[in-house]
């Protein structure tokens, strides 16, 4: 049994101990591991940015580098949306916010179903309105991507334009023997095509049965003025397949590969224009409806291989963007203290 003495002496102990652990935790929190615009972030600032991820975006971390590499991510998705929100209120660049719907039926074309009959699924009007409204946060959120995207792009044409950056020989062969597999003569497909405006149950189900037609060997013409009433338009064109060009994604989606004579679709299209012109030569673009979009191949040519000299705009964009990307980092004073980052374990995955 301890004596007064001895037991004041052991709680003093634990009370050091247990100050000693609680300050040890705060003051690990506290710890300084990274700086930008002069601010700094600290570990438990960055700890929370993980927490408040959503499953399907928050980073596997198991290594210090993990660490490393997911607050390099995180700071430089700072770095490309402050860029772009300086240059979207200066008016330099301009993303339409319906490109950002069409990227986000892409990604998530779970999120644009149209529930026509809720009540099957026990939903309410309160569920519905939640379901719109997530959708249009998620717009918003795709739009701040594409005008970050963009505007790393718009400052790499404004140092291409002003000289102020140079990509050297070297430079251009190292990329190209990292990037060799990818560098490629984009597949081109040609088509005759019948769209059936609007994303309605009844556009759809035209839409569809147009596809049957065509399939069973109809001609186009004679599809599309079956469909008249409906207010079908022809389109005849040849596509790149341009990775960059996101209003086209659908289309690829489906049509990649497909040979001459192939029947494909239907398709969803969004912002696609045709080149008109008058009859004094002056060119003008005019927008087809959105709608469903279902073609016949009538020309295809096949990717091939570039060359150096032939993949030069493409690594130029490449290497210059990783250049872009530095100066910026230095424009906001971008700096990442490498010794006081997290033990990995401090990440746990099932939280």
């Amino acid at each position: 049994m301890f004596t007064t003495p001895l037991r004041a002496a052991a709680l003093c102990a634990l009370a050091a101990f247990s100050f000693s652990s609680c300050f040890g935790i705060i003051d690990k929190d506290r710890r300084k591991i990274a700086m930008f615009d002069g601010k700094a972030i600290t570990r438990g600032d960055f700890n929370k940015v993980l927490r408040d991820m959503s499953p399907e975006t928050r980073p596997n971390i198991r290594t210090k580098g993990d660490v490393r590499s997911a607050l390099q991510n995180y700071l430089d998705k700072r770095v490309r949306h402050k860029n772009a929100e300086d240059l979207v209120a200066t008016g330099r660049i301009s993303i339409p916010r319906q490109m950002a719907e069409a990227v986000l039926r892409i990604n998530k074309p779970e999120m644009f179903f149209k529930i026509e009959n809720p009540e099957e699924y026990h939903m309410t009007e309160q569920d519905l309105k939640y379901m719109e409204e997530e959708r249009e946060i998620r717009i918003d959120e795709m739009l701040k991507e594409l005008e970050a995207e963009e505007g790393v792009l718009f400052r790499i044409d404004q140092a291409i334009k002003e000289q102020t950056i140079a990509v050297t020989d070297d430079e251009f062969q190292k990329e190209f023997e990292l990037r060799k597999a990818d560098l490629k003569h984009p597949e081109r497909i040609a088509f005759s095509g019948v769209l059936i405006p609007g994303d309605s149950q009844e556009a759809r189900a035209a839409s569809a049965e147009a596809t049957r037609k065509l399939r069973g060997g109809s001609p186009v013409q004679d599809v599309l003025n079956e469909y008249a009433s409906a207010k079908a338009e022809l389109i005849e064109a040849e596509l790149e397949k341009d990775p960059t060009k996101v209003k086209f994604a659908p289309f690829w989606q489906q049509a990649s590969g497909a040979q001459v004579n192939d029947v494909v679709g239907p398709i969803f299209i969004q912002g696609w224009t045709q080149a008109t012109q008058d009859a004094k030569g002056t060119t003008s673009q005019r927008e087809y409806p959105a709608g469903m979009l279902t073609i016949k191949v009538t020309g295809r040519t096949d990717e091939t291989q570039q060359t150096l000299e032939e993949a030069k705009p493409r690594l130029q964009r490449s290497i210059l963007y990783g250049k872009v990307m530095d100066q910026l980092r230095t424009e906001n004073g971008v700096q990442i203290f490498e010794d006081n980052l997290d033990d990995p374990g401090m990440f746990d995955q099932r939280q």
